[in-house]
């Protein structure tokens, strides 16, 4: 069953279904956003159409740093100038999205650069998918000239003042293709200082110099370049709530990436009718994007959980959504001391009927149960040879055994789970007998039942 509406109306809690509500819908739209965090992308907004030789900063807010002797070059289709108005080169060559390109040059005498500022700062530990898309204009003559390079534009961040320089794309050999845009794309994580996109060459003269005297229509510098993205690839929300057997649509589509599962489906648009935890990948061709999104599973009408608490020790009881509680407060968690049932009433939407969780919650021990003796004798006499450390809990266990002298000194160390217990020691240091005494042993391991960390200590008599 699929439901058109995943929030409907009922008479339970108006004003917070509402707010739930609008969180949702906002976060469905996410899973079909584009954000583009490259103001005017695509050169498409100019201040005016009366365009001349170096006329980049008409796209504003694009800017050429550093200026060089020859600038780049703005083509728009509202040029009043046909030398700038597509298709321009000599192989009519047309923007690859909307009414703008831009061209530019490298190693005449220098390379020529372009950049703008993002429009907001790049999320943290989010995949970013970058791309932008060239094609170079072939020489329009058959004989040698002197703008001898072929197009290496790559892609660059830096902070505002210029101070740092990060690599996105940097292609790994020259751009041939004179029939077809060519769009170069990558994954990239933020570190901060992503204030600004540069556009252009950066590579050495020597990388990317071509024999001068050599005839070929791709012995030459300048190329287009269109359609910028910096985008934040969030295609999913961070949270999914379904009821029951229902299902949910999702549409993830981000640009022209084909669009895949962690469970196997392939495509953008999916239902999904199940909880767990789920990765949407985009794919570039040299690397996967990834959004994760949680989806909670609410149950038909009620769900028991059985749980336990550790004697004299809190419990914390979490529910999948903000919950009415015993005590009447609202939120996801709820802590008790002592065992009993404890109902939550799930504040969701999923029809008119009241969902909830029971909380079947017992006593249990908590604590390891052990037996260590009080005293051994590691004489070789086959009797009592070695101190044995015996350990059982209904739980899963792990820790550190350690064996101290008076003085504190550490003798033997080990670490003991239940899987290897009990644990032996022969009363030796570094492979040498110790002599008689009293030696102090503990142990403090996590227990599996609640994560909590506890200390079991004791003594033992070595005799001779």
């Amino acid at each position: 069953m699929k439901r058109s509406n995943i929030y409907q109306n009922s008479g339970l809690f108006p004003a917070l279904r509402y707010a739930l509500t609008i969180c949702w819908l906002l976060n469905l739209n996410l899973a079909s956003a584009q954000e583009n965090l490259v103001p005017n992308h695509s050169f498409e907004d100019l201040t005016n159409c009366d365009l001349m030789f170096g006329d980049i900063p008409k796209a504003e807010p694009w800017l050429i740093v550093p200026e060089p002797e020859n600038s780049p070059d703005l083509f728009h289709y509202c040029s009043t100038s046909g030398l700038y108005r597509p298709p321009a080169g000599c192989f009519n060559i047309d923007p690859k999205d909307g009414e703008g390109m831009i061209a530019m040059a490298q190693g005449i005498p220098s390379e020529e650069r372009v950049y703008i500022r993002l429009t907001d700062t790049l999320p943290w530990q989010k995949d970013i998918y970058v791309a932008f898309s060239t094609i170079p204009e072939a020489s329009c003559s058959d004989f040698p000239t002197l703008l001898c390079y072929s197009n290496t534009q790559c892609l660059y961040f830096s902070n505002f003042a210029f101070q740092s320089l990060q690599v996105a794309i940097q292609p790994d050999t020259i751009i041939t293709n004179t029939q077809e845009w060519t769009t170069m794309r990558t994954c990239y994580r933020a570190d901060g200082t992503e204030d600004l996109v540069i556009i252009g060459s950066y590579r050495s003269p020597t990388e990317i110099r071509l024999a001068c005297d050599t005839i070929d229509p791709l012995n030459f510098s300048y190329s287009f370049v269109d359609e910028v993205i910096v985008a934040p690839f969030e295609v999913v929300p961070d949270t999914i709530v379904i009821c029951g057997d229902e299902s949910v649509e999702v549409d993830a589509t981000f640009y022209d990436l084909p669009i895949s599962w962690s469970d196997g489906l392939q495509g953008a648009i999916r239902d999904i009718n199940r909880g767990g935890r789920l990765i949407a990948f985009g794919d570039t061709g040299r690397c996967r994007l990834r959004d994760t999104v949680v989806v909670i599973e609410i149950p038909e009408e009620e769900e028991r959980i059985q749980l336990a608490i550790c004697d004299g020790e809190e419990l914390l009881l979490e529910a999948p959504v903000s919950a009415i509680w015993p005590n009447g407060d609202t939120s996801r968690t709820y802590v008790v001391t002592e065992a009993g049932n404890y109902r939550a009433t799930l504040l969701t939407d999923c029809d008119d009927r009241l969902r909830y969780y029971n909380y079947d919650v017992e006593d249990k021990d908590c604590d390891i149960a052990y037996y260590v003796p009080t005293a051994f004798s590691p004489n070789r006499d086959g009797i009592n040879d070695q101190l044995e450390f015996f350990f059982e809990s209904e739980f899963n266990f792990s820790g550190q055994l350690n064996v101290f002298d008076r003085w504190g000194n550490l003798l033997f160390q080990q670490q003991v789970d239940q899987n290897n217990s009990p644990m032996r020691w022969d009363g030796t240091f570094r492979g040498k007998p110790l002599g008689a005494g009293v030696y102090v042993w503990s142990y403090e391991y996590v227990s599996g039942k609640d994560g909590g960390t506890r200390v079991i200590y004791g003594d033992v008599a070595l005799l001779p």
